[in-house]
């Protein structure tokens, strides 16, 4: 078997096991509204900073669900669940 690219990165570099270095193109107007957001300064610092909210969104919504208490129907939709104002702070 041949190792992934990313356990070629992880030995090469020293990443730990559980990370690996990736090229990803980003939206920078994007990152910067989510970089308000979170009030994080750093790259790095936003995505996982953003993968943690996404986890603990999901976390709360299995919770809901589980319970079957209140309204879940919006949970799917985001602009339901958006804020007043949300829209101006992504460009469409």
């Amino acid at each position: 078997m041949y190792p992934t690219q990313g356990a070629i990165f992880r030995s090469a570099f020293g990443y730990p096991d559980d990370v690996t270095k990736r090229l990803i193109d980003v939206d920078d107007i994007k990152l910067d509204a989510v970089r308000d957001l979170l009030g994080t300064r750093t790259l790095k610092a936003t995505v996982d900073e953003a993968f943690d909210e996404v986890l603990a969104l999901h976390i709360r919504r299995q919770a809901l669900l589980a319970n079957g208490s209140g309204d879940t129907s919006e949970l799917a939709d985001p602009e339901a669940a958006a804020p007043r104002g949300a829209e101006t702070l992504l460009p469409r």
